[in-house]
């Protein structure tokens, strides 16, 4: 009898990195322009020399495209796609290894709701760390319309003015708004993620007889819920990290502040930019990563090791 494969520890864990890192790298690069319309139109009226001129998402992506050309809906990308390695190795990772410790290995206990839930807080307020600096340089870059707006010529210069004026705690400007806004996505992401995929399966977990069209599907709905969820802290972190000039003390001021100012409007704007992206950004994110997975099981190991992973 053949010998059964095992992948070693180191292969087994590069293989779930590189899986995040390209299901990441496909999630920014379908929905970043989406991301850009979003974060303009929730920032509108903190920079004083970003003019306030959208009246919603069309005109802003039409007028960008004006404007700007096509990069204009790209600006700031390399940060996100830099680090979306890290983040979605965080993120799954963080998330697998909590429902395998909450539900000691047992695959049905993974997919309970509770273990769900409990992975994907976890994982939620593990990655914040990460995409806080990264989404404060990719916002930065994203306002920056024109001549007179432009402070930072691209990601290195940004990150450097940022810290010779604030140091450490410039970098993580907004990270209060970032915890506030994840805690409710991220559990939104993975409940919904599951539920949608109990619903579409006719098996036990983990559900292996979901196809691409499934998974795009399950993580596409999943994504742009977690995101209308998440929406009205998303509006105060975008606009926290934007204020050059000191305006907002922290989340409080900034949402008392702004909320005086433009009322229930101020969570309006932007709110159809933000659910679209979510849709094929996730979608993306869990279809391909999934997949990867799948045929790193069955074609790299020769084994299937579904009964480790949720």
């Amino acid at each position: 009898m053949e010998e059964e494969k095992k992948p070693s520890v180191f292969l087994d864990a590069s293989a779930h990195f590189l899986a995040g890192w390209v299901s990441g790298c496909a999630g920014v690069l379908v929905s970043h322009p989406f991301d850009t319309v979003k974060v303009r139109l929730q920032t509108q009226g903190v920079v004083p020399n970003v003019t306030q001129h959208y009246t919603g998402t069309w005109h802003c992506l039409v007028d960008t495209i004006k404007r700007e050309s096509l990069y204009g809906l790209f600006k700031g990308m390399s940060s996100p796609l830099l680090g979306t390695a890290l983040w979605n190795a965080v993120v799954f990772g963080t998330y697998g290894n909590t429902v395998r410790l909450l539900s000691g290995g047992d695959l049905e206990k993974q997919h309970h709701m509770k273990t769900v839930f409990l992975g994907s807080l976890a994982a939620g307020i593990a990655q914040t760390f990460v995409i806080c600096p990264l989404e404060l340089t990719k916002t930065r870059l994203q306002i920056q319309s024109s001549v007179e707006s432009t402070v930072y010529k691209g990601l290195i210069d940004c990150v450097k003015k940022i810290y010779q004026q604030d140091g450490w705690k410039g970098i993580f400007n907004g990270y209060q708004a970032t915890v506030y806004r994840d805690i409710i996505g991220f559990p939104v992401y993975f409940c919904a993620f599951e539920v949608l995929c109990r619903m579409m399966s006719e098996e036990k977990p983990p559900y292996k007889d979901l196809g691409p069209v499934a998974l795009i599907l399950g993580g596409g709905l999943a994504g742009a819920l977690s995101w209308a969820c998440a929406f009205p802290p998303d509006v105060i972190k975008c606009r926290i990290q934007v204020d050059y000039s000191g305006k907002y003390t922290d989340f409080s001021d900034c949402f008392k502040k702004s909320y005086k100012e433009e009322g229930m409007q101020l969570f309006r704007r932007g709110f159809a930019p933000c659910v679209i992206r979510g849709f094929p950004m996730n979608a993306a994110i869990f279809s391909i990563y999934h997949l990867s997975i799948r045929f790193y099981e069955e074609r790299w190991t020769g084994t299937d090791l579904s009964k480790n992973y949720s």
